[in-house]
């Protein structure tokens, strides 16, 4: 009291961290007598339908009992349904997930205390679903951005002094148009290149190959975990990686790289793309205009303009992060409400005719589950496994860390003690911790700039993710094959202004011509 410092609390490992000096001490939650710190406490589960349903009140008792200690995991086949099937389940405290460890279908669950107060776990797919909710509220339509600075200005200035209001007026205002020249990849020195190829993969640095207990026991995930440390393993003399997690934007990340594989030869082959459209980007272009906006941002990270341009990602595959750990979330996922009408949002604002849409919508959905991809947000059928985690495997140039990430904590609160990302990344030593990263169609859709590599939880998707984006552009072709409508959909997408670079032939080609090994060298 009366310093107002904020404090970092880290269920996962137990221990507070004060922010401003950085002093770290162990805290521990007690337990009275075994007994669960709340009766009263209620626990919901997430179903398919899109609504939580209530545990039952034995499997309550059991979970509850299980919360109240110090454990951030708990296993148990003690459940009501598990009665006659003997399951090992797998309860993860800090993401708020139900995991089957022998199908590996998973279940978001939350918390209800007896005071009211919700408990739904920090997890990665807030960056995703809050996507996904922009695109279907109209947070990010053509004029949005614009129609929210402006009503923000006015608020503000309605019960302020002239002082304040001209202050907040600034804050608000759009920053200056990003130039595109100004994004220089300085490269590596040799030396230092060579250097960090001797330290070796970012997320091995002082850390044993420890894939936790979810992946350790699952073959294909296994699998995923290996090939993204052979992709560092590759990668890590000039370049940075970040792990961003995600399931319900899934679909409208692919169709976006799919769009701007036809438009801009993104390389939508190798992995899916997290923005596309550009108008967001006009107020918060890079990750210092987001640090100058964040403290008028009351919800944080879950903020409409965040929600646009913004990825939650975390700094290592195998680091003990307080929030959304790939180790932990990747073959999870989560369900959510119905997505019905966002697709066809996302590909009217892409540029594709208004004729057309009804038709693209349902040729891509078909292909999707072709595909297994899970479809049920949108009205289709499930992914085969279940399981609808994704993970995207992030590489930036380590030039221009510091221009589009910078190091946070839960939320997006600025890091004080990572002022400078891209110097702490070099480092021998075990590095973790929460980054959130301004993805500018500028920067990732230029293959110098950043690559990216799409992981799938679920096995047939994994298998099918190049086929299917081949047949997506195929789809999209004749959609955009003419260069007029070309031109149209780019000078939408891009808010009229498209990349200097760009040229309006089909990019589809060259894109796909791009192989495999020089993107990994």
């Amino acid at each position: 009291k009366g310093y107002d410092t904020m404090y970092e609390v880290d269920f996962a490992k137990m221990e507070q961290r004060n922010e401003e000096s950085g002093a770290m001490r162990k805290i521990r939650r007690k337990v009275l007598g075994g007994r669960a710190a709340e009766p009263g406490a209620r626990w919901e589960w997430w179903g398919d339908d899109g609504k939580w349903h209530a545990y039952d009140g034995k499997d309550v008792a059991t979970i509850e009992g299980a919360f109240a200690t110090e454990s951030n995991s708990f296993f148990t086949k003690d459940l009501t349904w598990n009665a006659g099937y003997d399951s090992l389940y797998l309860f993860m405290f800090d993401v708020m997930t139900q995991v089957n460890c022998e199908s590996h279908t998973s279940r978001k669950m939350r918390r209800i205390g007896a005071s009211g107060a919700v408990s739904t776990g920090v997890g990665g797919d807030a960056g995703d679903a809050g996507y996904v909710a922009a695109m279907a509220d109209g947070s990010l339509h053509h004029g949005a951005a614009k129609k929210a600075t402006t009503t923000k200005k006015k608020k503000v200035a309605k019960g302020s002094s002239s002082s304040s209001s001209s202050s907040a007026s600034s804050s608000s205002s759009p920053a200056a148009p990003f130039d595109e020249t100004t994004l220089e990849v300085v490269a590596v020195p040799a030396g230092v290149a060579d250097a960090q190829r001797a330290l070796g993969p970012q997320s091995l640095r002082r850390r044993t190959k420890d894939f936790g207990p979810m992946v350790s026991k699952d073959p294909h995930g296994r699998h995923c975990f290996e090939l993204m440390l052979e992709n560092e393993a590759k990668l890590c003399g000039e370049w940075a990686v970040f792990y961003h997690s995600y399931s319900a934007a899934a679909l409208l990340y692919e169709v976006q790289a799919a769009i701007a594989n036809v438009l801009f030869r993104f390389k939508s082959q190798f992995a899916a793309l997290p923005r596309l459209l550009y108008e967001p980007f006009l107020v918060v272009p890079d990750a210092p205009a987001m640090l100058e906006r964040f403290p008028a941002w009351p919800d944080r990270d879950h903020n409409h303009e965040f929600r646009g341009v913004g990825l939650c990602a975390t700094s290592g595959l195998l680091a003990p992060d307080s929030e959304a750990p790939p180790k932990s979330v990747f073959l999870s996922g989560y369900s959510v409400g119905p997505l019905k009408g966002v697709l066809a949002r996302l590909l009217a604002e892409c540029g594709v005719p208004p004729a057309k849409v009804p038709a693209l919508e349902k040729r891509i959905s078909k292909l999707a589950e072709e595909a297994g991809l899970d479809m049920t947000p949108f009205g289709g059928k499930p992914c085969k496994s279940g399981r609808r985690g994704h993970m995207l495997q992030i590489f930036m140039r380590r030039s221009i860390v510091d221009r589009f990430c910078y190091g946070s904590f839960a939320y997006g609160v600025p890091d004080k003690k990572r002022p400078n990302l891209a110097a702490y990344l070099a480092k021998d030593a075990a590095l973790q911790g929460q980054v959130r990263i301004t993805a500018n169609p500028h920067a990732f859709l230029k293959v110098e700039c950043v690559r990216m590599f799409s992981f799938a939880a679920d096995p047939t998707y994994f298998e099918a993710r190049k086929d299917f984006q081949t047949k997506l552009v195929a789809a999209l072709d004749p959609v955009l094959g003419d260069e007029d409508t070309r031109k149209r959909a780019v000078n939408g997408i891009f808010s009229g202004k498209p990349p200097a670079w760009w040229t309006p032939e089909d990019q589809g080609d060259t894109a796909a011509a791009f192989p495999h090994w020089r993107y990994v060298s």
